[in-house]
């Protein structure tokens, strides 16, 4: 709380969804003791025209009615009571029908945009998994307050059919660092408020679901990949990692800078099962390797009951000082296809990126030049392009040691290490150019602790590499990785004119890839063709086995074991069950 400087009685102010950060900022304030200033600004008038027909109380923007939401209920007991009727009598009215695209008279010509203006209707109607969220539950919220009965219904149906699909083929939105804690944000309103006890189970559902999609991208206060809309949240506390933190800590440095969304997590009761925070903690045994799928952007609205295939295929690699995901198509426009995370002492977790440029779609870690194929099994991936000269970069820690040893780069991290084995490319050190391109933003350095190292393809065929992880619980020292690297890894490009790479590691785990025109490659995993059909369950142990966390494809039962703690919860029928043991 004392991290978060929010000037007394300068929040910002409420134009559209300008709420977004003005109404947590109030609230902040307010708890930090300055309830005078706070109040005055959280029941002032909405200066916005289309406000008129709500008595002035903002209803439209998702940001805003999520925040309304705790405005009423958490601190309703400190607003003026005037103001506080005021609220429910305009909210009656916002929920008399279902405002969502109802016809709003402040309109009379529709225009291009995506402001109030453009869309005719009483409530946001962007539909991205937190916005979405946020208007669901606060409409059925205040339907339900206001005795709104059939609005009520209808919102209770679409937050059943939402939190059925989570549980059947995942979100849309998938584990996105940037966009999980908002969606985790709308969901919490709906634990705290909903007075129908079956509803309210629907809220602990979402947010049991999101905990634990989190809890496993979650490492030592630093966010993991692949994920969905990733905003190239890095290092510790960025994006979904800070609210996540709240839960989990595990960092080892403060959070000096709190994303103002805290707020309203530290005013919800809800907490996560036991089990998924130890699964965030990795309290589990390992090394483990678990398997994963990912619907499409807008699967559920595709077909009813979500779409027939899963989108994206994710494989995640968890040892004991690092966990790696990858998913087989690199980076596609937002979605993040590769982040390892390694334990630091000092900050947590060291963020490493691969990437075929420095500029994706808010930065390297979505960065592609298109055409990236990836082969993954346990410590061991294959990156290949068929374009001869891509250019490959690695985001990195400053603290790393890079030494090149004939054909082979190695880079010694704390406690984990790396071997890159090049392949029809040549290393180029440190890249000066790309680290200000990655890690600067208008001249200043955003990511002080990182650097980019480059490679490039020299132009004669399909090129990329083959990376491989040790730590010291596999070779004892840096030292006796190098060896057995050298010694035992062997890279097979006999058929690179067919574009088939083979690898083995040291430790005898092979992987293999063979470069596909178009969709998945073909991935070869300790000499057995991966069939992509078998990847389907949204978590489940690699090859049959163990994995701390499992979901079945359309199955809706979801099971979490760590740290001698199990947690299931199931949605069966539009209802949810949970227990623990």
């Amino acid at each position: 709380m004392e991290a978060c400087a929010v000037a007394s009685g300068k929040y910002g102010n409420t134009y559209f969804e300008n709420e977004k950060q003005s109404y947590p900022n109030a609230f902040i304030d307010f708890v930090k003791g300055h309830r005078e200033p706070a109040l005055k600004f959280l029941q002032a008038d909405d200066s916005d025209p289309w406000n008129e027909q709500t008595l002035k109380v903002d209803w439209y923007a998702c940001f805003t009615i999520r925040n309304q939401v705790r405005k009423y209920f958490f601190f309703g007991q400190y607003l003026d009571p005037a103001y506080r009727q005021r609220m429910f009598d305009s909210a009656k009215i916002w929920t008399e029908k279902d405002p969502l695209r109802r016809p709003n008279p402040a309109w009379k010509d529709r225009k291009e945009g995506w402001t109030p203006e453009t869309m005719n209707s009483w409530v946001d109607v962007r539909n991205t998994d937190n916005l979405r969220a946020m208007r669901e539950c606060a409409v059925y919220l205040m339907a339900e307050e206001t005795g709104n009965r059939e609005t009520q219904e209808i919102y209770r149906q679409r937050i059943a059919q939402y939190v059925t699909a989570l549980y059947r083929t995942g979100m849309g939105e998938w584990d996105s660092a940037n966009y999980l804690s908002h969606t985790m944000s709308g969901y919490l309103q709906l634990y705290d408020f909903a007075k129908d006890p079956e509803v309210k189970l629907l809220g602990k559902a979402a947010m049991d679901f999101f905990f634990a999609a989190g809890a496993l991208k979650y490492f030592r206060g630093s966010y993991g990949g692949p994920n969905k809309r990733d905003y190239n949240n890095i290092g510790p506390y960025a994006g979904a990692a800070g609210e996540l933190s709240l839960y989990f800590d595990d960092c080892p440095l403060p959070d000096e800078k709190p994303y103002r969304d805290f707020i309203t997590f530290v005013t919800s009761p809800y907490r996560p099962p036991e089990a998924v925070v130890h699964l965030a903690h990795k309290n589990f045994a390992r090394p483990v390797e678990i398997l994963a799928s990912k619907p499409s952007y807008e699967g559920w609205f595709k077909k009813e009951g979500g779409e027939d295939r899963p989108e994206f295929h994710e494989t995640t690699f968890i040892g004991n000082s690092y966990q790696v995901g990858t998913l087989p198509t690199g980076h596609v426009e937002d979605v993040n296809g590769f982040r390892l995370l390694a334990a630091n002492t000092q900050r947590g977790a060291d963020t490493l990126i691969v990437a075929t440029s420095t500029k994706g779609y808010k930065g390297i870690s979505t960065g592609s030049a298109g055409g990236d194929q990836v082969a993954h099994c346990r410590n061991l991936i294959l990156w290949m392009n068929a374009k001869a000269d891509t250019p490959f970069f690695l985001f990195m820690p400053k603290s790393a040691k890079i030494g090149d040893d004939g054909a082979i780069t190695f880079m010694q991290l704390e406690k984990t290490w790396l071997a890159f084995h090049l392949i029809n490319a040549k290393a180029g050190g440190i890249d000066a150019e790309a680290t200000k391109a990655a890690c600067f933003s208008k001249e200043k350095e955003v990511f002080p602790l990182d650097q980019v190292w480059s490679a490039k393809g020299t132009g004669q065929g399909a090129c990329g590499f083959a990376l491989e992880i040790g730590e010291q619980e596999t070779h004892g020292d840096f030292a006796a990785f190098k060896a057995a690297v050298k010694a035992k890894s062997k890279l097979d490009l006999s058929k690179l004119g067919e574009k088939r790479v083979d690898f083995a590691g040291c430790k005898g785990e092979q992987v293999g890839i063979v470069l596909a025109e178009s969709g998945l490659p073909k991935v070869f995993r300790n000499g057995r063709e991966h069939d992509w059909k078998e990847h389907w369950a949204l978590w489940a142990g690699a090859d049959g086995g163990p994995s701390p966390i499992r979901l079945g494809w359309k199955q809706g039962a979801l099971r979490v074991e760590a740290g001698g703690k199990t947690f299931e919860g199931k949605v069966k029928d539009g209802a949810y069950s949970f227990w623990n043991r």
